[in-house]
């Protein structure tokens, strides 16, 4: 399984467990030729809903929120958004 999430951020799964990748858009090439994406792992994780939750805590590192009130306001839109893209 892989999963698009936003931009260069999946989430992607071994059989084992969920890991959050970011593809940093460049590739190496093999002795062989072959080619391979290059990514940075964020995380592994063993079930989706905990993958969801590092990805709220990974939003929330990146808020600018000045006050405790502009910051659960941000909180509560990131759920929203993650429940959005993750509602069928």
């Amino acid at each position: 399984m892989k999963v698009c999430i936003e931009n260069n951020l999946y989430l992607e799964s071994d059989g084992q467990q969920f890991i959050i990748k970011e593809y940093t858009g460049k590739q190496s090439v093999s002795e062989g030729g072959k080619t391979t994406d290059i990514y940075k792992t964020i995380g592994y994780f063993p079930t989706i809903r905990s993958a969801l939750n590092k990805l709220v805590k990974m939003k929330v590192m990146d808020s600018t929120a000045q006050t405790l009130g502009q910051l659960l306001q941000e909180v509560e839109g990131i759920r929203q958004y993650i429940e959005s893209k993750v509602t069928v």
